[in-house]
Order: structure tokens, then sequence, then C-alpha cells
């Protein structure tokens, strides 16, 4: 696997982290070991047909009217995202009052991130990725043995409004250049799910899958049981600090694959690009709760899923 491969998939992982550990454990293990592997699934998918091409997703939509138009759609939604991901991203603070204060700072340092190249945010990743791996590694770990059996019965009733978020490292795929060779990123994506399993199961069997429902962050109340050694210790400011790394590199992922979209219509888009997702972002902390789960939802599932598929499968058709 090339280095530059490593460091994108590093950074998906990390971005990944969002909705494994914010996300995915409401709805029950089961269900979120689903939704991560169907999420997985697609984006292996969108890796071997993008690797079939010679060009980026942006150059590849690019070359149509219909393509350009789809841009912007994707450019418009990623920016009402970034105002929903950062006002989950308060949640990482379940005790304080953080809103909106934690959202809005991680915006700015994902666009200060941004605004210095793809390459910032990638290397930013691939730090970020070694601390997530080892702490949740070490969290996990203490927590599994721990476990209330009783309560990891499978829960059947999936939310279906959860399982749109598994796509979110898609937006990753809009930094790869035309270069053709992207490595294997089985074992990122295997990764991806076991944290997501891993990350539902010790917070069903440590607070039960009805509290797990209800709770805003349940993976943080989780963490407020695990012993190190015997030992009770407060794991949880370490969980949000974990949660805050991983949404920087979520929300950096997003603002840098906006710069690229925009490219398509100016010639130099850094400050451009920075302005608009900030304001537009910015506003949208406040905008985007009065949006329904159920919209957000469809919009992951068109603007992540549907649309990156359409291009890449109309490229490839254009190609033969």
């Amino acid at each position: 696997m090339t280095a530059n491969a490593r460091q994108y998939y590093a950074l998906g992982f990390a971005a990944f982290t969002v909705p494994a550990i914010l996300i995915l454990p409401k709805t029950g293990w089961l269900w979120a070991a689903v939704f991560a592997a169907a999420g997985a699934t697609a984006l292996a998918g969108l890796i071997v047909l993008r690797r079939r091409r010679q060009k980026s997703l942006v150059r590849l939509a690019a070359g149509s009217a219909a393509g350009r138009a789809a841009l912007l759609a994707v450019l418009l939604w990623n920016d009402l995202i970034l105002g929903r991901i950062a006002a989950y991203l308060c949640r990482a603070y379940p005790s304080g009052s953080a809103f909106p204060l934690v959202g809005l700072l991680l915006l700015l340092l994902a666009l200060y991130a941004a605004q210095k190249g793809g390459g910032a945010i990638l290397r930013a990743g691939a730090i970020v990725f070694f601390f997530l791996i080892g702490f949740y590694l070490l969290i996990l770990g203490f927590s599994l043995p721990d476990l209330r059996l009783s309560w990891l019965k499978p829960d059947l009733r999936p939310i279906w409004t959860a399982f749109p978020a598994a796509l979110a490292p898609v937006s990753v795929l809009y930094l790869f250049e035309g270069e053709n060779k992207e490595g294997k990123p089985t074992l990122w994506l295997i990764g991806g799910v076991l944290l997501a399993l891993l990350a539902a199961l010790v917070t069903a069997g440590s607070v039960s899958p009805p509290v797990a429902r209800q709770e805003i962050f349940p993976f943080y109340t989780a963490a407020k049981s695990v012993k190190l050694f015997g030992a009770m210790e407060r794991l949880e400011p370490f969980v949000s600090a974990a949660l805050t790394a991983g949404g920087f590199c979520l929300l950096g992922t997003l603002c840098a694959a906006n710069e690229k979209i925009l490219s398509v219509y100016v010639p130099k888009p850094t400050k451009l690009a920075a302005l608009t997702n900030f304001s537009v972002g910015g506003a949208c902390v406040w905008a985007s709760g009065v949006v329904s789960e159920g919209i957000f939802a469809i919009g992951m599932t068109i603007f992540w899923g549907l649309i990156p598929l359409l291009t890449l499968l109309l490229g490839e058709r254009k190609k033969t």
C-alpha cells in the first residue's frame, strides 16, 4: 500500500469514529454491525470503481453539465451537514453547556487545516488515527470482560436514520487525485466495522439497550464503568477528547472536499471555500436543529451514496 493510500484510509477511519462512537451504538450492536458493514461494502465498491478511472471523482463529475450541477448540490449539502456535525460534536461534552462553542471551534480548526491544503488534513488524520486506535483498543479491551451478558440480547428494532451515517468516510474519495494506485482498503474497512460492533457491544452491555437508545451519548455513559486493572477510572474526558479528534478529521475532510469541488467553478477557491464553509456551516449549527433526522438520513443517502455511485458508473460507461 502506498504512503498516500495509507493517509487517505487513516483519515477515513478517523472520520468514521464519529458515527461509530456517537451514533451507531444507539441502535444496538447487531444493527451497528450491519450498518457499518453495509457502509464499508458501499465504500469498497466506490473505491473499486474509482480505481478504474484516471480522473478524480470531482473531475469525472465536472465533465458534464449534469455532473457540475450534482457537484453544486453536493457542495450545498456539505455546508449544511458541516453545521449538523458541528452541533452533534457538542454532545462530546454532555456534562457541560458546550453548544455551540465546541462545534464552532472545531469548524474553525478544520477550516484552518483545509486552507493549508489537502496534505495537511491527511497528515493530521494519520497522527489522530494512532491516538484513536490506541485509546479505543484500551477502553474496549478493558470493558469487554465486565459486560452484563443478559443485556447483549440482539435488539431487532433498527433505527434506520442511523444507517446513512456509516457513509461518512465517502467524502475522502473527493480528495483522491487522478492516480490509479490506491492500495488495499480491506483491513481499514474491516477495522471500522469491528470498532462499530465493539463500541455498540460495550454500550449495550454496560448501560442496557433501552438506556442506550435514550441517551444522547451512550458510549460516554458506558465509559464511566470502565475498570483498569480492577480499579474504576474516569475515562469519560478521554472519550470526549477522542470524539473531538475524530470530529476534527470529519469536518476537515468535508472542508477539503468542498474546496476541491469549488475548484471546478473558480480558479483559486481556497478563500471562497473557507468563507462559505464557515458562514453557511456556522449558520447551520443552529439551523440544522429544525431539520428532522429523517431528512438528514435521506440527504446522506443521496449525497454520500447515490451521487458518488452515479458519477463513477456514468464515468465507467463513458470509458467503455
